[in-house]
């Protein structure tokens, strides 16, 4: 067995299904669909063969004097193979870092009823993640205490970089499927070398990706995520709070 990370990058909403949902992970990773963002799939370039995966086109950069290569996809369903059979825990630093968005606004009771079919409509997302098992942490906090205007009930507080997943997979090369949602229903598997552990599912501008952020914000699109539009004002990371607070991960409730 081994430990794979799945690390969730820029504008992804966790979203818990409510009792007597149709589905039953014990969250649902949904990216949105935004202007100017890149849903990927992010690996280091030494952990992916790319002539074995003739499928999918790879983009080689480097970030951070590391080397990656990302697949860009949009309108699919992303699994994890070979799951082993694990219960399933949010930590702490999940819950105070990944903003809620019904503390954030709380007229947001409802969430888009298209997200929880058992297989998300096309066009209504870049893409979704089914979360059944691991430990579903935050990634290390920002340096900065991000204050959303107006304010309700979520404090002012640091946020995660990002969310993660830690879970278990049988044997040592990590294989993702990807499955498009579209009428056709092209199934492709995205095999990883032996021994990589680690995998990035982002939704991201390029800039971000290539560690060049801005402050261009995008929070506001996550009300696009509710069952029934809500007037504004809307709440939103507050502007010269420093970089890349617009694009967080969230969770709903």
């Amino acid at each position: 067995m081994a430990t794979i990370t799945i690390q969730f990058d820029g504008m992804c909403c966790h979203i818990k299904p409510p009792a007597g949902s149709l589905i039953n992970p014990e969250r649902r990773c949904v990216l949105p669909n935004v202007h100017d963002h890149i849903p990927y799939i992010e690996v280091y370039t030494t952990d992916v063969d790319t002539a074995a995966n003739p499928d999918f086109q790879f983009i080689k950069y480097t970030r951070e004097n590391a080397s990656y290569q990302r697949v860009e996809l949009r309108d699919v369903k992303i699994e994890l193979l070979s799951i082993t059979l694990q219960s399933f825990a949010t930590t702490t630093s999940f819950n105070q870092r990944v903003p809620s968005l019904t503390a954030v606004e709380p007229r947001f009771t409802g969430v888009n009823p298209g997200f929880l079919q058992p297989t998300i409509p096309t066009g209504q997302a870049a893409a979704y993640f089914d979360i059944r098992a691991g430990v579903l942490s935050s990634g290390p906090s920002e340096y900065f205490r991000t204050v959303f205007e107006p304010p309700n009930s979520w404090p002012v507080r640091h946020l995660g970089q990002w969310a993660q997943l830690e879970v278990e997979v049988n044997g040592s090369a990590p294989v993702l499927r990807v499955t498009d949602l579209g009428p056709n229903g092209v199934v492709r598997d995205l095999q990883l070398k032996d021994g990589a552990d680690l995998v990035t599912i982002g939704n991201q501008t390029l800039d971000d990706i290539l560690g060049q952020p801005n402050m261009i914000g995008h929070f506001i699109h996550y009300y696009d995520f509710a069952a029934s539009p809500i007037l504004p004002p809307l709440p939103e990371p507050k502007k010269q709070q420093g970089l890349g607070v617009g694009c967080s991960n969230t969770q709903w409730p």
